[in-house]
């Protein structure tokens, strides 16, 4: 149905003209790979519709499937072609075109907390958790390197040093408490073999996430909602809660701290802070 090879090279001569990140484009490559799961090579825009009912489960990961699609026509096929026209074009604008991305979380803090904690793959378990404690995108979490990213503290810290964030910058960033984590995650480190990766590739977690039911970018609103917190239980301003936050998510725009912290920030809007989600 989807042909994913020519659309990885397409993405990535968008990725080249800035016009896609790498991020949104090795979601949408997921996105495209779990439809052709459900299809067949002579799909029609009405099968396409039901497989997006049977895979997405909420308005957000229907929205960013449905904009795979569509990008997938125009960087693939060209802009006089589609897969998706008429009544299931329609039907499935209807019931996801809403893009609610950056508001309000799918679940709890504790329901993706069990729901993390419920994953029988410890590998996995591993991954997620440490994003939920440390914030990095989920590419940042696929990219760490076991020998020189991660430092286990002899007070029971974690210290993780992200290479190559959004624009390419690097942080270093706080892993907040969890002994649990700290114990399980150097033990996986130490049982490693020399050739063994440390978690598992983008794509693989972008996969197992959707399966699951936890939208990655929810872990990293969680996460800055609890910095935010611990930094206002320990004195600081809601200005100085929410620069330090903005830091160690690596936001550049305080509007996207903003955003990220929902109804906790109450100065969101502000004069010159123009809203943008990394």
């Amino acid at each position: 149905m989807f042909d994913i090879n020519a659309a990885k090279k397409a993405f990535k001569k968008a990725e080249k003209r800035g016009t896609l990140s790498d991020q949104t484009s090795e979601y949408y490559i997921n996105c495209l790979e779990h439809l052709n799961e459900k299809l067949n090579d002579k799909a029609t825009p009405g099968m396409i519709e039901k497989a997006f009912r049977a895979i997405c489960k909420d308005n957000v990961q229907g929205h960013k499937y449905l904009a795979a699609v569509k990008r997938y026509e125009k960087e693939v096929m060209g802009l006089e072609r589609q897969l998706l026209f008429g009544e299931p074009l329609a039907s499935l604008y209807s019931r996801y075109g809403d893009n609610k991305v950056g508001k309000e979380l799918a679940h709890s803090e504790d329901t993706y907390f069990r729901k993390i904690n419920r994953l029988n793959n410890e590998k996995l378990k591993l991954a997620f958790r440490l994003q939920y404690r440390s914030g990095l995108r989920i590419g940042e979490i696929a990219a760490l390197d076991r020998s020189s990213d991660i430092v286990f503290g002899d007070d029971g810290t974690i210290k993780l040093t992200v290479r190559s964030g959004k624009g390419g910058k690097p942080r270093n960033v706080n892993v907040t408490d969890d002994e649990y984590l700290y114990n399980r995650l150097k033990s996986h480190i130490e049982s490693l073999t020399a050739n063994e990766d440390l978690l598992y590739s983008e794509s693989y977690l972008l996969k197992k996430a959707n399966e699951h039911g936890i939208r990655t970018h929810d872990l990293r609103r969680i996460n800055s909602r609890q910095r935010f917190r611990k930094e206002l239980a320990g004195g600081s301003s809601k200005r100085m809660a929410r620069k330090e936050v903005g830091r160690q998510l690596g936001h550049e725009n305080p509007a996207t701290t903003n955003i990220y912290l929902g109804s906790e920030w109450s100065g969101a809007g502000e004069p010159g802070e123009e809203e943008t989600i990394e």
